[in-house]
């Protein structure tokens, strides 16, 4: 007989509309009380649903968006790591979930010039979101953007014009010359065309 798989717990209502009113004060630039609210509201979930819930990952890397926001790094690649490593746990390397967590301590790490880090997760983000995405996937673009910026000011101009390149090049079969993201992967691989040496 196989196992039964263990179901999660359903989030409640009233945790629901919470994480709702808390998007809405990052919305409007509310950083401060977003992160408050959702600080709170992250010890709840861990107590009614569980700490490795999906919910509860959500609510933990958004905080880590708040303090981004704040320019808090540190303390927002806290928070962004312990939503990446909970994911892992729960929910496996290649879970959109844990990939957006990876990509969110990235970012933040490559700008605290944390290169030995940074970089590295953001390239096995970039490949997962490849394998579970698809190259065209607009989030998979986003993530190749940050690892071609990445790459750009560690001092590894050539590997981030490769990098670059081809999500430019995908991007436009994909989507056309006019397409917003098209044209931010245009100005960023002619940033480092303007200034490799």
């Amino acid at each position: 007989m196989g196992l039964i798989p263990r179901r999660r717990n359903r989030v409640p209502a009233h945790l629901e509309r919470r994480q709702r009113d808390a998007l809405r004060l990052l919305d409007t630039g509310s950083n401060s009380s977003a992160e408050l609210a959702l600080t709170e509201l992250s010890i709840d979930a861990e107590d009614q649903i569980g700490p490795e819930h999906p919910f509860t990952i959500t609510v933990i890397d958004t905080i880590g968006t708040a303090c981004y926001q704040q320019r808090k790094f540190p303390t927002s690649a806290r928070w962004h790591r312990e939503a990446y490593h909970r994911a892992i746990a729960a929910l496996g390397p290649e879970h959109p979930l844990t990939l957006g967590a990876g990509h969110n301590l990235g970012a933040a790490l490559v700008l605290m010039h944390q290169w030995t880090e940074g970089v590295p997760l953001l390239l096995t983000v970039l490949e997962g979101k490849k394998k579970a995405l698809g190259s065209e996937h607009p989030d998979t673009l986003d993530t190749a953007q940050a690892v071609g910026a990445a790459l750009f000011k560690s001092g590894d101009a050539q590997s981030a014009l490769f990098i670059l390149d081809q999500a430019y090049q995908t991007a436009l079969r994909a989507y056309g010359s006019d397409d917003p993201t098209v044209l931010d992967l245009r100005h960023n691989l002619d940033v480092v065309l303007r200034n490799a040496h």
